[in-house]
């Protein structure tokens, strides 16, 4: 195998994955330890790649758009803290609409002890984690499914939320803050995330604090467009009290309290 192809290979599996170690890429390859660093050394020199100690992950880019499974390693104290403040906030016979994503996840995983919920999704590792559970009722968007993201996008979703009116949507970001709004990475995921903000008559972002004053590619919606915020104690307390002189509620989580 060429070095040129094996590297696009390796790229590849990083992308897919978030992030690779030498060892499984030297054995998966039949080559030696100190082969892979030099392939690992021209994807970071090619700004593609970030090395880490005996590996590799995907270099950060606020214009892309990460795969599930880097996203659902990264934050995971703040996100599971966020998912149990968001849970109480849906109550037995309610209807909600789950946007996908690595914190969503986390709160459907929360809403198995309830009873009597209607859920709406976009999101295919939700659907699944929930669809046997007995007391939930699982509805899954139309769309076409995106690779590595797991998500449902198109005009067939868009059209089938425009038929719900739920109570409450829990919507997902790549980025946020007063001045730009919500925003995303992902052009397609726009119509989507309007889509389910309009069926609701409650609006929630779901958003960690290292994704606060940080840039995307897209606004889907002001901030004002949500009645409440729910983020961790890692958010700046002048920038929460800023959101709530804007009029939206601000849920402060405590990643402490998911570690106990």
């Amino acid at each position: 195998m060429l070095p040129a192809e094996r590297r696009r290979l390796i790229l590849k599996q990083i992308e897919t994955e978030g992030s690779a170690q030498i060892n499984q890429l030297a054995e998966r390859f039949g080559v030696s330890a100190m082969t892979i660093r030099r392939d690992l050394d021209v994807l970071e020199a090619e700004r593609r790649i970030v090395r880490t100690r005996g590996g590799a992950m995907l270099r950060e880019d606020p214009r892309r758009e990460f795969p599930h499974r880097w996203k659902d390693e990264r934050n995971q104290p703040a996100k599971e803290a966020i998912a149990r403040r968001a849970v109480a906030l849906i109550g037995s016979g309610q209807s909600v609409i789950l946007d996908a994503g690595s914190t969503n996840l986390r709160l459907a995983r929360q809403t198995a002890s309830l009873q009597d919920i209607m859920l709406i999704t976009n999101d295919l590792k939700i659907a699944l984690e929930l669809g046997d559970i007995e007391g939930l009722h699982v509805v899954l968007t139309g769309g076409q499914l995106k690779p590595k993201v797991y998500s449902l996008e198109g005009h067939h979703g868009v059209a089938m939320l425009s038929g719900f009116n739920v109570d409450t949507a829990f919507i997902g970001c790549d980025a946020f803050d007063l001045e730009r709004g919500a925003m995303t990475n992902s052009m397609t995921k726009i119509s989507m995330k309007q889509a389910m903000m309009k069926s609701a008559k409650r609006r929630v972002l779901l958003a960690d604090s290292s994704k606060f004053e940080q840039q995307a590619l897209l606004s889907f919606a002001d901030l004002t467009d949500f009645h409440t915020i729910i983020t961790d104690d890692g958010i700046p307390p002048e920038s929460a009290e800023a959101c709530q002189k804007a009029g939206i509620e601000v849920i402060i989580a405590s990643k402490e309290e998911s570690e106990t």
